[in-house]
């Protein structure tokens, strides 16, 4: 029983590997003449928005999430979610989770990391590295668990994500939430993704579509970012995890195979 549960529990941490990326190339045929053409090339804007996040001592954002699950006929439901982020550098993270298919909570306080499923009020908790970067590999090499975002949580965002794109095309100055953002196609090596980054002095992300192309039926997977804050006031106790009443303690075990993560 304790096998089984603890393999559940890490099936229910949820994330998606933010693994985009761009090279340089030219931007689709837009007119440069257009005031919706970016006035600097796609890797600047990326990596703008990396740096914006690698430099902000603490932040939070609220992120909309919908993706599709293949049936064994081959045709697709969707299934959504809505997930809060809070991060203080080097080593403070909460992501809280609350979806059709999991209600999770992973807590991180700089010296220990805990999942806790709320619905069957289950946890296991294990001695964390000093930084969220080595948390984050740890967890991912131990454990084959996706932190939710990861890519986005670590000290420089970029690092991983412009290896793993072989083309671009600049789609438009396209909406998100009645906002117009950049919007870029991306061509990976196995998946698709789509970015919407903000037209300000400090650009983030406004909304991702990754197309997994090398599933069948090619599920997509959409999260929209809101509620940027880089100045927030959170106190210590939001990453330290307190059981709640009646929770029963797992361990955690080292897993053979990938957790599927949404």
């Amino acid at each position: 029983m304790k096998s089984q549960n603890v393999r559940f529990v890490i099936s229910l941490i949820t994330a998606f590997t933010a693994t985009l990326g761009i090279p340089i190339k030219t931007f689709a045929q837009v007119s440069p003449q257009s005031p919706t053409f970016p006035t600097e090339d796609a890797q600047a804007i990326l990596k703008k928005a990396c740096s914006i996040l690698t430099a902000k001592s603490a932040f939070t954002v609220d992120i909309d999430i919908n993706y599709d699950n293949v049936l064994d006929s081959g045709s697709k439901v969707q299934y959504s979610a809505f997930q809060q982020l809070s991060l203080k550098r080097p080593n403070q993270l909460k992501a809280d989770y609350t979806g059709d298919q999991r209600n999770t909570t992973f807590y991180y306080d700089g010296k220990t990391f805990t999942i806790l499923d709320k619905k069957l009020n289950l946890y296991a908790t294990s001695p964390a590295p000093a930084t969220i970067d080595a948390t984050i590999a740890k967890i991912e090499e131990k454990y084959n668990i996706t932190i939710p975002l990861s890519d986005l949580l670590v000290s420089d965002p970029c690092q991983k994500i412009i290896p793993n794109i072989k083309d671009y095309l600049y789609v438009g100055f396209d909406m998100v939430n009645r906002v117009p953002s950049y919007h870029f196609l991306f061509a990976g090596k196995e998946n698709d993704f789509q970015l919407w980054i903000s037209n300000a002095p400090e650009p983030v992300l406004q909304k991702v579509v990754i197309t997994y192309r090398d599933l069948p039926s090619e599920p997509q997977f959409t999260a929209i970012f809101t509620n940027w804050n880089f100045n927030p006031q959170i106190s210590d106790s939001t990453f330290k995890f307190i059981p709640p009443v009646g929770a029963g303690k797992i361990e955690f075990l080292p897993s053979e195979t990938p957790a599927k993560i949404k």
